[in-house]
């Protein structure tokens, strides 16, 4: 499970690496005006969700098979009230200002990371199962 979880860390890491490589040279290249000074933050905040999801998915037991979908159910729950909550805090503290624009790229990482979340799952099931 240790060289899963490894594995799954540096997909992570990559994929998002290059998810905002390219949206930051697209914004640059094509939308200067869509860019926005809290980008950055967009991908660290699914890098450090991703890091916890899989370390907690990876740590969940085969013994009862209902607790790792249970635990992937809260934490697609936890992910989408800390979702609103940043979108929230970003319209608190800049307003209007980029809004939408700042919107917009998080629903489109927010996309990225729902499918790799699913993928993370899936190989742990399968690790899981193997092990059994």
């Amino acid at each position: 499970m240790k060289k899963l979880k490894r594995n799954l860390d540096i997909l992570l890491a990559a994929v998002l690496l290059f998810s905002s490589l390219l949206g930051w040279f697209v914004i640059d290249r094509y939308f200067p005006d869509f860019y926005f000074d809290w980008y950055p933050v967009i991908p660290v905040f699914f890098f450090f969700f991703g890091l916890i999801n899989i370390s907690i998915l990876s740590k969940t037991n085969n013994k009862n098979p209902r607790k790792p979908v249970n635990m992937f159910m809260l934490l697609r729950l936890v992910k989408f009230l800390l979702s609103f909550t940043l979108l929230g805090i970003y319209y608190l503290i800049n307003g209007e200002n980029h809004f939408r624009e700042f919107a917009l790229t998080f629903a489109m990482f927010y996309f990225i990371y729902l499918a790799m979340e699913t993928y993370f799952f899936y190989r742990t099931e399968k690790e899981l199962k193997k092990n059994f």
